[in-house]
C-alpha cells in the first residue's frame, strides 16, 4: 500500500523541483475559436471523424478526463443507442448493447457481435474488458456494421481504444484521488527523452475501493479441489483493487515508423450485489418458500425490489483478473503512394471468477452449507492476431487491402450447483460429474455438478482477405470494400449436461465462411457539410456450443447520414438514420434445467434515429447532447419461444462545459455537468410473465459534474485540482436483472459517489 501510494506522494514532492519544464500546455481559458475536430481511424487511416461517412462518436484525452471514461466500461455515457451495463456473473463482464446488438457473453463458444479493439488489435474475449487502461489517448464508437475493414464479428459497431505515443520529450504527469467509499486513486506517466531515432513512455495506474453492499457472511471458506483451491466470501461487493501498466516504444526510421505497446492490468474485485428479487412461482413450487431456507442457523434476508444496504452470500467470492497485451505495429512508406503496414497482436486472459452466489441467502441444513443455485468458475484465453494491409492513393483515387489472421485457445470450467450441500468434514470439495463421483450431496435429484455448468475448451481459427476503393472528387465521394471471412471452430466438452455420465465427451468442430460488403455515396456541399448514403453487411460466426451447432448471424444495414459544422465553426450537427436487418440472431440465455444455451431468432429488424449536437455560443461554454432512438422485433425462437428485445428504445446525453477566462498566473475554472437518460427495458431475453415486472428496468437519468481548476503554477510544474462527484442525485436502481428458473436475482447501480483529483505535470 505505502509502494502504491508513493506515486501520489511523489507528485506533492515533484511540485517543488523548479528545474523542470512543464511538457503539455493549456490554451489560456481553455477555450479555443471553435469546435475542434477529433480524429479517427474508421477508414483504417488516421483523418477528421466529420469527414468519414459514418456515424462515429470520437473522445479525445481532455474529454476522456472529463467523462471519467478509463475503460470499456465507461464508454456507454454519451454515445447514442449505446449501452453498457454491470452484469452478473463476472465482475469483469459489461454487457454492451449498440443500435440493438449486444454482446458480454461469459462463454467462450460464442462471439460478441460488437468488435471490441486496443490500438487496432482485436479483442476476442468481450468478458473480460472491464479493466483499466493505463494510458490510453482517445476513443472511437463505429455504429453500425464495419463488414470489411474492421470485420471481424461487427454488426452492430466497433469500439477502438488508442493508448498513447512517447513524445520524445522528458515530461512527467501524475494524478491522485481520494473519494468516499474509501477509493484511492494514483497514476503517473513518464515520458522519456528520444534516444537518437528511439522514443519511450511508461504508465502505472493503481485504483481501489472498498465497495457499496456489505455481506451479513462474510469469510465463510470453501476448500474445494483444484483448479478452484480455497475460496473466501467477500466482505464487501462492488470493491475493485486494481494495478495497470502500459508501455510505449516509439521508432522513428523516416519512411519506417515502429510501434510497440504493452498493456498489463491486474484487477481483483467483486460483483454488484447478487439481491434476490423474488421466486419464479413456475419452477419447482414450493422451493422457495420461507420456512424452507430460515431454518437456523439459515440467514435470509426476504426478496425486495429495492436495493439493499446488506445481503447475505456465503459464497460470493473476490474474482481475480489478469490482462496482458502485446501489440507491434509497423509502417513503410514505400512511396509517396504506397504504404504498407503491419498489426501483430498478442493478448491473455486469466480470470478465477471464484464463488458466484445467486440463490440470495447463506443457508445451512442438516449442519451442512447448502445452495439452491451457485457457481465456481476459472477461465483462460490466449490469442494471437496478424494483419497486413497495404495503403495507397493515386490522384482522386485511395484503397486499401487487406489480410487478417486469428487464433485464439480457451479453457472454462465452471460447475452450477443446484441443490447441493457442501461437505464440511474432507479436505476438499470434488464437484460430482455424475452419480458415485464427487463428494457433494445433491437435495433435489439433479445427478451433476455441471448439468447446468460445462468443462469445455475452445479453439476458434479466422482468416480473411478484404479490399476497399474510395474515389475523392471536389463535391462527391463513393467507395466501396468486399471482405471474405473463413472461421474454424472447435469445442471439446469434458462435462457438460449428460456428459459424461450418460454420455462420452464430445468434440465437435464447425467451420463458416462469408462474403461481406459495404457502399457509401457522399456529397460534399461545402467543406464543413456533407451528406452520405451507406449500405453494409454484417457478419457475426457461429459455432458449436454444448456440442449443438448455430447459425452465423449476418446483417444488412442502410444508412442515411448529415455532418455539419456550422455558424463559423461554433455549431456541429452530426445526425444519422439507420435500418438493420437482421438473420439467425444469436442471444444467450441461462435456466436451472440446461445453463446457459442459444436462442437463434430467424429475424430481427432495426430501425432508429442518432443525432448529436455541439454548440460553443459563447466564449468559454460548450454545449453537448446526444440522442438515439431504436426500435427493435426479435423473432421467436422456432425451439425455446419468444425472444425479449433488451435495448433501451431512448437514449440521451446532456452535457455543459464552462472554461473560465484565465486569471493573472495563467491558471483559470472549469465547470461540467452531464446527465445521462435511458428508458424502461427489459432485462431478460427469456419472456416469462409471471416474473416479467422484477425483470423490467427502470428509466433513469443520472448526473455527474466536476469543478476543477486548471495550470496551476507550482514551481516549474502545472497543477490541476477537480472535486467531482458521480450519480449526484443518488439515483439506486435495478440495473440487471435475470430469472434464473428457482429465483430471480438482480443488480442495483452504483450509489452515489464523490471525490477530488490532484494532478500535476512537468
Amino acid at each position: 500500500m505505502k509502494l502504491r501510494f508513493a506515486v501520489l506522494a511523489g507528485s506533492m514532492l515533484a511540485a517543488v523541483q523548479p528545474q523542470m519544464v512543464f511538457a503539455q500546455s493549456t490554451p489560456a481559458g481553455g477555450a479555443s475559436a471553435g469546435i475542434g475536430d477529433i480524429v479517427v481511424t474508421a477508414r483504417r487511416t488516421e483523418e477528421s471523424a466529420q469527414t468519414v461517412p459514418v456515424a462515429v462518436t470520437g473522445y479525445n484525452s481532455e474529454q476522456l478526463e472529463a467523462l471519467d471514461i478509463k475503460g470499456f466500461g465507461d464508454i456507454g455515457k454519451t454515445v447514442p443507442n449505446l449501452d453498457v451495463q454491470r452484469q452478473f456473473g463476472s465482475a469483469s463482464a459489461p454487457q454492451y448493447y449498440l443500435r440493438g446488438v449486444s454482446t458480454g457473453t461469459l462463454k467462450f463458444e460464442a462471439d460478441a457481435g460488437i468488435g471490441l479493439y486496443i490500438d487496432g488489435v482485436y479483442l476476442g474475449r468481450p468478458a473480460g474488458t472491464a479493466f483499466d487502461l493505463a494510458d490510453v489517448e482517445r476513443v472511437e464508437v463505429l455504429r453500425g456494421p464495419q463488414g470489411t475493414l474492421f470485420g471481424r464479428n461487427s454488426t452492430g459497431g466497433a469500439i477502438n481504444f488508442i493508448t498513447a505515443r512517447p513524445t520524445g520529450e522528458f515530461g512527467v504527469k501524475m494524478d491522485g484521488t481520494i473519494g468516499n467509499y474509501d477509493r484511492r486513486k494514483g497514476s503517473i506517466t513518464v515520458n522519456l527523452p528520444a534516444l537518437g531515432p528511439i522514443s519511450a513512455r511508461v504508465s502505472y495506474l493503481h485504483d481501489e475501493n472498498r465497495g457499496y453492499v456489505r455481506n451479513l457472511t462474510p469469510g465463510r471458506t470453501f476448500h474445494f479441489a483444484e483448479p478452484f483451491g480455497t475460496i473466501k466470501s467477500a466482505k464487501t461487493f462492488g470493491a475493485e483493487n486494481t494495478d495497470a501498466v502500459a508501455a510505449a516504444v516509439h521508432i522513428d526510421g523516416g519512411a519506417l515508423q515502429v510501434d510497440y505497446k504493452f498493456d498489463y492490468t491486474d484487477k481483483v474485485s467483486t460483483q454488484l450485489a447478487q439481491q434476490l428479487l423474488g421466486y419464479d412461482p413456475t419452477y419447482l413450487p414450493g422451493v422457495g418458500d420461507p420456512p424452507f431456507y430460515t431454518a437456523a442457523p439459515s440467514i435470509y434476508v426476504p426478496p425486495s425490489s429495492k436495493r439493499q444496504k446488506a445481503v447475505a452470500l456465503d459464497f460470493t467470492t473476490p474474482s481475480h483478473l489478469k490482462i496482458q497485451g502485446h501489440s507491434l505495429t509497423m509502417a513503410l512508406d514505400v512511396n509517396d503512394a504506397i504504404t504498407l503496414k503491419s498489426i501483430t497482436g498478442f493478448r491473455k486472459m486469466d480470470e478465477f471468477v471464484g464463488g458466484n452466489d445467486i440463490d440470495g441467502g447463506a443457508y445451512i441444513v442438516g449442519g451442512l452449507p447448502f445452495t439452491n443455485i451457485s457457481s465456481v468458475q476459472d477461465r483462460h484465453q490466449k490469442q494471437f492476431t496478424q494483419e497486413l494491409q497495404v495503403l495507397g492513393k493515386t490522384g482522386n483515387w485511395d484503397w486499401v487491402l487487406g489480410a487478417f489472421y486469428f487464433r485464439e485457445t480457451g479453457r472454462d470450467n465452471n460447475p452450477v450447483f443446484i441443490g447441493t450441500l457442501f461437505p464440511t468434514h474432507l479436505p476438499e470439495i470434488i464437484p460430482s460429474t455424475g452419480p458415485g463421483t464427487g463428494n457433494t450431496l445433491n437435495a433435489f435429484g439433479v445427478p451433476s455438478d455441471y448439468l447446468a455448468g460445462a468443462d469445455a475448451s475452445i479453439r476458434n481459427k479466422s482468416m480473411a482477405a478484404y479490399a476497399h476503393l474510395g474515389y475523392k472528387a471536389e463535391h462527391f465521394e463513393l467507395a466501396g470494400g468486399i471482405r471474405y471471412t473463413k472461421d474454424k471452430r472447435r469445442e471439446v466438452l469434458r462435462a457438460a449436461g449428460l456428459i459424461p455420465f450418460a454420455a462420452p465427451p464430445v468434440t465437435a468442430n464447425a467451420s463458416f465462411d462469408h462474403w461481406d460488403f459495404d457502399a457509401t455515396a457522399t456529397y460534399i456541399v461545402n467543406r464543413n457539410v456533407r451528406g452520405y448514403l451507406r449500405f453494409a453487411t454484417g457478419y457475426l460466426s457461429g459455432g458449436v456450443m454444448g456440442g449443438n451447432l448455430f447459425k452465423p448471424e449476418t446483417v444488412k444495414s442502410y444508412e442515411a447520414g448529415v455532418k455539419a459544422d456550422l455558424l463559423d465553426n461554433k455549431l456541429r450537427i452530426n445526425a444519422a438514420y439507420f435500418i438493420s436487418r437482421r438473420k439467425n440472431v444469436q442471444t444467450l440465455g441461462f435456466n436451472a434445467a440446461s445453463g446457459t444455451f442459444l436462442f437463434s431468432s430467424p429475424y430481427g429488424r432495426e430501425n432508429g434515429f442518432e443525432i448529436e449536437l455541439t454548440a460553443k455560443p459563447v466564449e468559454g461554454l460548450t454545449l453537448n447532447t446526444s440522442y438515439g432512438y431504436l426500435h427493435q422485433k426479435l423473432a421467436n425462437d422456432p425451439v425455446n419461444g419468444p425472444v425479449n428485445s433488451l435495448a433501451p428504445k431512448n437514449t440521451l446525453s446532456l452535457g455543459a462545459q464552462y472554461d473560465s477566462p484565465a486569471f493573472a498566473n495563467g491558471s483559470y475554472v472549469t465547470f461540467r455537468v452531464d446527465g445521462f437518460y435511458k428508458d424502461k427495458r427489459l432485462s431478460d431475453p427469456i419472456r416469462n410473465a409471471a416474473t416479467l415486472d422484477m425483470t423490467t428496468l427502470p428509466s433513469r437519468f443520472d448526473v455527474n459534474a466536476r469543478l476543477s481548476l486548471v495550470d496551476l503554477p507550482i514551481g516549474g510544474a502545472k497543477a490541476k485540482v477537480s472535486a467531482w462527484v458521480q450519480n449526484l442525485t443518488n439515483n439506486q436502481k435495478l440495473e440487471f436483472a435475470r430469472n434464473l428458473s428457482t429465483n430471480v436475482i438482480g443488480t442495483f447501480q452504483v450509489p452515489r459517489t464523490f471525490g477530488v483529483d490532484v494532478g500535476f505535470a512537468f
